[in-house]
């Protein structure tokens, strides 16, 4: 069954969504650049299901993970703007109302994305994976709870 797509108009939330982004995008790189400079040679790569570090590399490696979650990031905010290709197990998106908590959602989840962006590299930093667990854990109650929105919506 082919989704019914829905136009997503420039907002005035999208664009202070958007302009977030930028900034934040701005001050976690510059953050991230600068912990780059003061870590050691050595850092965590991985770390195991119990938070603790598993797997040592070169500080430089530390760059890699945070590109994709800035990346993944930028494709959510992207993905705002075709709502219709959210995937929301046991729902689908029918109606205007859906369409814009979908959007609002993958905002929300865009701005989470980019600050993992500096977690990953703190927690590296540090040796333990607290922060960037924060914010999966953030990630997962906002899926929760706009897809309960969404459903309800109907």
């Amino acid at each position: 069954m082919k989704r019914q797509r829905f136009e997503v108009r420039r907002t005035t939330e999208g664009t202070v969504f958007e302009v977030a982004f930028v900034l934040l995008t701005i001050i976690v790189w510059v953050l991230v650049i600068m912990m780059l400079n003061a870590a050691p040679d050595t850092v965590p790569t991985h770390f195991g299901p119990s938070g603790a570090p598993d797997s040592y590399g070169e500080k430089h490696e530390m760059l890699f993970p945070c590109i994709i979650t800035w990346v993944v990031g930028f494709c959510c905010l992207a993905g705002a703007y075709f709502p219709h290709t959210v995937n929301i197990p046991f729902v689908e998106i029918a109606n205007t109302t859906q369409a814009a908590l979908a959007s609002r959602m993958m905002r929300v989840m865009a701005l989470l994305m980019v600050t993992m962006t500096a977690t990953h590299a703190f927690d590296a930093l540090r040796g333990r994976f607290l922060f960037t667990a924060v914010i999966l854990i953030a990630l997962l109650v906002v899926c929760i709870v706009f897809g309960i929105l969404i459903a309800k919506r109907k």
